[in-house]
C-alpha cells in the first residue's frame, strides 16, 4: 500500500467505514429483534432464526439490513392487531408459521382441510420466507447482473399540466403550496425534460452518471414517473431455482400449486419492489460516486491553481440595483480600500464610475489585477472594465474568478471574525480578490456545496460531499504544503499532525513573536513536541517574502496598518533580537507572548534560529543532511535562486543514470517541488488574464480561440474564452483521453458552432498549450 495511489487508498478507507456502519446496524437490528421477541412480540419467543442471522451477517449495504429486518415482527402485539404489521406477521400471530414452513421444507405432504383464509395466511408466510432467503437473494442478485433491467421514464401528470397550460394549473400550484417564483421555476424545469419525458427506455448498464442524477432530480420534483422493467428471464430462472430446491417429484398437485402461487406472490409483491429499490440505489450510488470523483478532481485542480502574490488586487463583485462592490487587498490579503460603482445608466454615469475607479486606484496605491466575479452582471462589468483599462496606468488586466459561495461567506461568522471593520456588502469582493491571490487559503473556508465545481453536487449527500472535500484539501495541503507565516488557522488545522487547537497556538505565537525564521522554530509553540513536529514539518514551508512588483506593490503606509483578519493570515515581520535586561541578564520570551526571566520554556526560546533555504522545499528536516550532500555532489547550493529548475533537469537525467540511487531520485523530486503524484496532479498555470472582452456575435464557426477550462463534468468541459458566457467542449469532440480535461488547463480550440441568441458556444479540436 506504500505506492498505492491516493484515490485507491481513499476508496478503501470509505468502503471500510461503510462496512463498519453496516456491522453496527446489524448488531442494533439483532438486539432489537431479540428484545421484541423476548417481550412476547415474536412468534413463540424461540430466539432469532439461524438462517436470518446468517443473512443479516452477510449484508453489505444498509438497504439489505432493512429489508431482512422486515421479516421479523418488530412491533408489539397491540400494533399488529391494529393493522400495523405485514401480511406475514399477521399470519404468524394466528399460529400459521409452523404448518406453512413444514409445507415449504417438505415435512408435510398434504394441505389437509384448511379453509381459504388460513390457506392465504400460509401463502403469505411462505412468500415472505422465500423472499428473505439468503440463497434466493444471492441468486436474484446474480440474475440481475446477468440480465440487467431497463429504466423507463415519462412525463408525469403534473409536467403535462405545466406544459399544456391546463386550467387546473393554478389549483395544482395552490395544492402544492408553491409561490409564484417556485412555480415558474418548476415550469422551466418541465421544459428541460427532453428525451427523459418522451417514453425514455434504456438499459441500466448504458446509463451515464449525469443521466441518472438528472432523472432522480426530475423524479424528486414529481415531473417524471420512473420504473424499472426486469427481463422475463429473471423470473423464469427464479422459478427454476425454487423448483429445484422445494418442489420434489412426489409432491401432490395441490401442494405444488400452492407453493407455485406463493413463489409468484413473493416475487411480485416482495422481491420485485426490493429488486427495484436495490437497482435504483445501486444506480444512485454509482452516479453519486462518479459525481464525487468529478467534484474531487475539479476541486483538486482548483486548489492547486497558481497563486498571484506580491501585488495588490482589486476584487469586483458585480451588481445591478445596488452597484458593483469593489475591495482592494494588499499582498498579504489585508483590505486597503473599498468602493461601490454604479456602472448602469447613461454615459455621464459611466464616466463618473470610471473616474471613481481611477480614484480608487490612486487612493489604494495601485493594483495590478482586477478579479471579476462570474455571477450575474459579469458581462456589463467586463465591458465597463475593458473600457476603463486605458485610464489606469501600469497595464492593469482583469480575470474572471468564480464567486460561488462568496455571498454565503459574507454573512458567515468566519467573515465577521476576519473582517469586522468591512461592510457585509464588500466582504464578497474581498473573498473574490483573495481567491485570485491564494485559491487554497480562501476556498478552504467555504462549504463544499457552494464551490460550484461539481456535477449535480446539490443532489449528493451533504455529508459525503463534505467528507470528500476535506480529503481533497488534506491531499492538496500534503502535496503543495502551506506557508507557515501566511497560512490562516483553518488551513493550518488541515496539516497532518495539527488540529484546530495547535493551529490557534501557532497563530498566537506569530502575533506575539513575529514570523517564523525556520521550521525548527515551530518547536517553540506550546503543544508541539518531537512526535508532532516530525509529522507536520514536511508539510509546512517557510517561504521568503513575496517581492514587491513596481508601482503595484504595497505602499509603506499600508504595511504598518493593523490586520483585518484575526487569524493572522498575512506574513509577519521577523522577530527582533532579544534585548538585554538590567543587570546583564537577557530577557527571554515564551511562546505565550509575555516576557519572563526564567522557566524551562523561556530557556528554549533563547535558542538562536537561522533561515534555511531547504525550509522552502518539500524535504523533511531529518533529510537535510542527505540533501546537502547530494547538492554538493551535483555542484549546487541550497540557496541557489533556480534550485527547483536545475533539480528538475537532473531528475529527468537520473532515469538513465545508474549513479543515482532511489533515495537520490526521491530527494531530487522533493527539491524540484514535485511530489510523488505530480504527474497526476498536473499543476495548472495562472488564471486567464484579459485586457478586453469578446462579443459572442463576433465569433463564427471555424474560428480559433484560446481559453482556460473552468469546470469539468462527465459529459465535457465548460471553458472561458473571454466571453461573458462559457463555451462547452463535449467529450466526444475533446482530446483523446478525458483525463486531460482538468480545471485550469490552458488550450487552443476551434469553434464548432455558435448561437448568439441563446449564447451557446461549442468547441472542438482542443489542443493544450
Amino acid at each position: 500500500t506504500r505506492d498505492a495511489p491516493t484515490e485507491v487508498l481513499r476508496q478503501v478507507k470509505e468502503r471500510y467505514e461503510e462496512l463498519m456502519e453496516v456491522t453496527e446496524l446489524v448488531k442494533k437490528t439483532v438486539k432489537k429483534i431479540e428484545k421484541v421477541q423476548s417481550s412476547g412480540g415474536g412468534s413463540g419467543g424461540a430466539g432469532l432464526a439461524p438462517s436470518l442471522l446468517q443473512a443479516l451477517r452477510s449484508c453489505t449495504r444498509p438497504q439489505q439490513v432493512a429489508y431482512l429486518a422486515a421479516s421479523e415482527p418488530l412491533i408489539s402485539k397491540k400494533s399488529a392487531d391494529s393493522g400495523g404489521a405485514t401480511l406475514a406477521q399477521r399470519a404468524r400471530q394466528q399460529g400459521l408459521e409452523a404448518p406453512a414452513l413444514a409445507l415449504l421444507r417438505g415435512e408435510c405432504s398434504s394441505l389437509g382441510s384448511v379453509d381459504e383464509q388460513r390457506l392465504a395466511g400460509m401463502r403469505h408466510i411462505v412468500a415472505d420466507a422465500v423472499a428473505k432467503d439468503s440463497e434466493v437473494l444471492a441468486e436474484l442478485e446474480w440474475l440481475c447482473t446477468l440480465y440487467a433491467p431497463f429504466l423507463c421514464s415519462q412525463r408525469s401528470r403534473l409536467a403535462n399540466k405545466l406544459l399544456t397550460g391546463d386550467k387546473s394549473r393554478q389549483k395544482q400550484q395552490q395544492q402544492q403550496s408553491l409561490s409564484a417564483p417556485d412555480a415558474a421555476r418548476l415550469v422551466r424545469d418541465a421544459q428541460k425534460l427532453g428525451q427523459y419525458g418522451e417514453q425514455f427506455r434504456c438499459n441500466v448498464k448504458h446509463l451515464r452518471a449525469h443521466q441518472i442524477l438528472k432523472i432522480n432530480r426530475f423524479e424528486a420534483k414529481k415531473l417524471l414517473t420512473v420504473k424499472l422493467e426486469f427481463p422475463e428471464q429473471v423470473y423464469k430462472l427464479y422459478c427454476l431455482h425454487l423448483h429445484r430446491r422445494f418442489l420434489s417429484a412426489n409432491r401432490p398437485d395441490n401442494v405444488a400449486e400452492f407453493l407455485r402461487s406463493a413463489f409468484k406472490d413473493g416475487y411480485d409483491r416482495l422481491l420485485l419492489p426490493f429488486m427495484t429499490r436495490q437497482a435504483r440505489a445501486t444506480l444512485t450510488r454509482f452516479a453519486e460516486e462518479e459525481a464525487l470523483r468529478v467534484f474531487a478532481d475539479n476541486l483538486r485542480h482548483l486548489l492547486l491553481q497558481s497563486p498571484v502574490r506580491g501585488c495588490q488586487i482589486a476584487g469586483w463583485d458585480p451588481g445591478y440595483r445596488h452597484g458593483c462592490k469593489l475591495a482592494v487587498i494588499d499582498a498579504s490579503g489585508g483590505v486597503v480600500a473599498t468602493e461601490t460603482l454604479h456602472i448602469n445608466g447613461g454615459q455621464q454615469r459611466q464616466a463618473a464610475a470610471c473616474a471613481a475607479l481611477v480614484g480608487l486606484y490612486k487612493r489604494s496605491g495601485g493594483f495590478r489585477y482586477i478579479a471579476i466575479g462570474d455571477g450575474q452582471g459579469k458581462r456589463e462589468s467586463m465591458q465597463f472594465v475593458s473600457a476603463c483599462l486605458p485610464s489606469l496606468p501600469g497595464g492593469v488586466r482583469y480575470a474572471l474568478v468564480s464567486e460561488d459561495g462568496a455571498s454565503v461567506y459574507s454573512a458567515s461568522d468566519l467573515a465577521v471574525k476576519e473582517l469586522p471593520n468591512v461592510d457585509i456588502a464588500h466582504r464578497g469582493a474581498v473573498s473574490i480578490a483573495r481567491r485570485l491571490q491564494d485559491p487554497l487559503a480562501e476556498l478552504a473556508k467555504l462549504d463544499a456545496r457552494h464551490l460550484g465545481v461539481g456535477m449535480y453536487q446539490h443532489d449528493i449527500s451533504e455529508k459525503a460531499l463534505e467528507r470528500r472535500a476535506l480529503a481533497v484539501q488534506q491531499e492538496v495541503i500534503s502535496f503543495a504544503g502551506v506557508d507557515l507565516n501566511y497560512a490562516p488557522e483553518h488551513l493550518l488545522a488541515h496539516v497532518a499532525g495539527l488540529n484546530r487547537g495547535l493551529a490557534t497556538r501557532i497563530a498566537a505565537w506569530r502575533r506575539s513573536n513575529g514570523a517564523f525564521v525556520c521550521r525548527d522554530q515551530l518547536r517553540e509553540v506550546r503543544g508541539i513536541g518531537p512526535a508532532i513536529f516530525d509529522q507536520c514539518a514536511g508539510f509546512v514551508r517557510v517561504l521568503p517574502p513575496a517581492p514587491a512588483s513596481g508601482d503595484h506593490s504595497v505602499p509603506d503606509q499600508h504595511q504598518e496598518e493593523p490586520m483585518d483578519i484575526d487569524d493572522c493570515s498575512q506574513p509577519l515581520p521577523a522577530p527582533p533580537p532579544p534585548a538585554a535586561a538590567k543587570g546583564g541578564k537577557r530577557k527571554r520570551t515564551t511562546d505565550d507572548g509575555p516576557d519572563t526571566a526564567g522557566g524551562k520554556r523561556a530557556k528554549r526560546s533563547a535558542v538562536s534560529y537561522r533561515p534555511n533555504p531547504l525550509d522552502a522545499t518539500c524535504v523533511h528536516p531529518e533529510s537535510y543532511a542527505a540533501a546537502e550532500r547530494l547538492l554538493a555532489r551535483l555542484g549546487l547550493r541550497s540557496d541557489a535562486p533556480n534550485l527547483s529548475t536545475v533539480c528538475r533537469q537532473f531528475l529527468e537525467q537520473s532515469a538513465a543514470n545508474a549513479d543515482y540511487s532511489d533515495d537520490d531520485r526521491r530527494l531530487l523530486e522533493l527539491l524540484a517541488g514535485a511530489g510523488p503524484t505530480s504527474a497526476e496532479a498536473g499543476q495548472p498555470g495562472a488564471p486567464l488574464f484579459l485586457d478586453g472582452v469578446t462579443d459572442v456575435a463576433s465569433l463564427s464557426a471555424g474560428q480559433s480561440v484560446a481559453g482556460v477550462i473552468k469546470n469539468v463534468a462527465e459529459f465535457g468541459a465548460f471553458c472561458d474564452i473571454g466571453c461573458a458566457c462559457s463555451a462547452l467542449l463535449h467529450v466526444s469532440s475533446g482530446p483523446a483521453g478525458r483525463s486531460r480535461l482538468h480545471l485550469g488547463a490552458r488550450f487552443i480550440a476551434v469553434i464548432d458552432s455558435v448561437d448568439p441568441a441563446k449564447e451557446e458556444i461549442r468547441l472542438r479540436d482542443m489542443q493544450f498549450s
